[in-house]
């Protein structure tokens, strides 16, 4: 391809300009369409976002600093199939293999197995074992808070065309196990033929699963690079009333009483984390013969902050 003119140039460079500061101006930004490949930028990975905001106190955090999953705070599903509600297809494991902390970080690593693994007795869809194993980690009966800030700096391992049937996220459960999901990120990834996406993160609240009501979902997309180049910060603010999600600071996406009325109904009481990294699904799809293994979800840390 030509270089471009002096004139063409700067007429790209203004147009540039303007999209940044309409996207920094926007209250809750518009999805932006998916750029193609050729359009995606590399960016370095982002810088940690002042923390705490104004007004708020840190409650509780894993910085996981240590070498080992702090078990006080965290459980980490073993041989369990959870996740067949939605046809996933991972053996979730409790094994250095699949679950570790190391050098500052978390990581959670999706595997394709070289022979087939027994996930547990009573593995009905696979019988004679799973070909994925990956992990989960929930501070159900361990943390859980009612209102706050809930904040993840992560990497996700979504490359785009490398990455099909891969789907990492950080979300909220109630305690009672009754109503209520706060999706704080979900991320799917592609393939080589997928449209682009390795850029969009999901953003979603749920009633229920029958649906009693419709789940509300964002799909919010980075302005440059994409979730897997670096760490980026994840945020959503639960108060009474509303909820508002960040990315890199940036606010995402918000609901309350008027976009939402059973928001109240659901999103009351103490709800527990939860993070994994699920393998296929009805979702993301099954992973392809491009998906690249070992798939690492790494999280620097996890802040909970009160008013």
């Amino acid at each position: 391809m030509g270089a471009l003119s002096l004139a063409a140039l700067a007429a790209v460079t203004a147009t540039l300009t303007l999209v940044a500061i309409l996207i920094a101006a926007a209250p809750e930004p518009a999805a932006a369409p998916s750029p193609g490949p050729t359009a995606r930028a590399t960016a370095t990975p982002a810088p940690p976002q002042p923390s705490p905001p104004p007004g708020w106190t840190l409650a509780w955090n894993d910085e996981f600093n240590g070498s080992v999953v702090d078990r006080s705070s965290w459980a980490v599903e073993h041989a369990s199939t959870f996740g067949d509600g939605n046809n996933e297809l991972a053996c979730l494991m409790d094994r250095p293999s699949n679950v570790s902390v190391a050098d500052g970080a978390l990581t959670i690593t999706a595997r394709r197995e070289q022979t087939l693994l027994r996930c547990g007795s009573t593995d009905r869809r696979f019988p004679d074992g799973r070909m994925y194993s990956s992990a989960m980690l929930s501070s159900r009966d361990k943390r859980a808070f009612e209102y706050g800030r809930f904040e993840i700096r992560a990497r996700t391992p979504t490359a785009q065309g490398t990455s099909k049937g891969l789907w990492p996220a950080f979300w909220l459960r109630p305690s009672t196990g009754l109503i209520g999901e706060l999706d704080i990120l979900e991320i799917l990834g592609t393939g080589a033929a997928d449209p682009y996406g390795a850029n969009r993160i999901y953003q979603t609240i749920q009633y229920d699963y029958e649906p009693t009501y419709p789940q509300q979902t964002r799909a919010y997309t980075l302005p440059t690079g994409t979730f897997s180049d670096g760490y980026h910060d994840f945020a959503v603010e639960w108060e009474p009333g509303s909820i508002r999600w960040f990315v890199d600071g940036v606010l995402s996406y918000r609901r309350d009483a008027a976009t939402t009325p059973w928001l109240e109904k659901a999103f009351v009481g103490d709800f527990y984390l939860r993070l994994n990294l699920a393998v296929g699904g009805d979702w993301p799809g099954s992973p392809d013969a491009d998906t690249s293994f070992p798939a690492r979800f790494q999280v620097d840390y996890v802040r909970v902050y009160r008013r």
